[in-house]
């Protein structure tokens, strides 16, 4: 014990490169970490979970306060919403339409919205799943545009057939979109750069896949149910 305190020690107070150090030096080093770690097997173990539990809540404090610099994009008038525009409590989604737990929460979104009057939802494209997403996000969002968001948005979610911009155009014209329009917008680029945006949001504040809430301040990542909802929602105006 005494070698293993001056060892430490003199490496404290003297920091040495590697290949400054001999032969004997090393197998010394070697041999008393060897002896450190037989005697004390969890420590490395423990050193990694703590490594890796400290990034982690660092990970959350940071996607913490992202949703508060985002409060305020959140507001925004010019979102895809549904519900209460002047809802009390605001629940955003990050979502992909084929995703299948997506369609369960859309199912819902839509009981929410029917028992709650004084809820506002945003809805926030994530099409990371395959091209079609990102053909049916840019859809969607090109039907924003014409004041039809959620029309298309409930068309989509509930659509089960070929997944072909053909088909899409097809899906928009029963919701009495002006397809030809549709086309046009789909081609501008402010329409790829919010859902870019959105992609972007939603990875800063720790949503890496499908479904995902914010909900007041806290985040809620993956799918999680009717109730779940409904807690959330009741959580934050309980704390107003």
């Amino acid at each position: 014990m005494a070698l293993l305190g001056s060892t430490a020690l003199f490496c404290a107070a003297t920091p040495v490169k590697a290949e400054e150090l001999t032969e004997g030096q090393k197998k010394e080093i070697e041999e008393l970490f060897k002896q450190l770690v037989e005697k004390h097997p969890g420590l490395i173990a423990d050193s990694v979970t703590n490594y890796y539990r400290e990034q982690d809540q660092k990970a959350k404090e940071n996607a913490q306060g992202k949703v508060k610099e985002y409060s305020d994009f959140y507001k925004q008038t010019n979102l895809p919403v549904a519900g209460n525009p002047d809802g009390d409590v605001t629940v955003v989604e990050y979502f992909d339409y084929n995703c299948g737990y997506c369609k369960k929460a859309f199912q819902d979104i839509s009981k929410l919205l029917e028992e709650d009057k004084n809820i506002r939802v945003v809805f926030q494209e994530m099409p990371i799943l395959s091209p079609s997403s990102k053909n049916m996000a840019t859809i969607a969002m090109a039907a924003h545009k014409q004041g039809k968001y959620f029309e298309m948005h409930t068309a989509l979610m509930n659509y089960r057939g070929p997944q072909t911009i053909e088909a899409f155009m097809g899906l928009a014209g029963k919701q009495g979109l002006d397809v030809e329009q549709l086309k046009k917008d789909i081609g501008s680029g402010d329409i790829d750069q919010a859902i870019l945006k959105s992609m972007e949001m939603a990875r800063s504040v720790g949503i890496t896949g499908t479904p995902g809430f914010v909900i007041g301040e806290r985040i809620y990542p993956g799918y999680i149910g009717l109730d779940g909802l409904k807690k959330a929602i009741q959580e934050v105006r309980s704390a107003e």
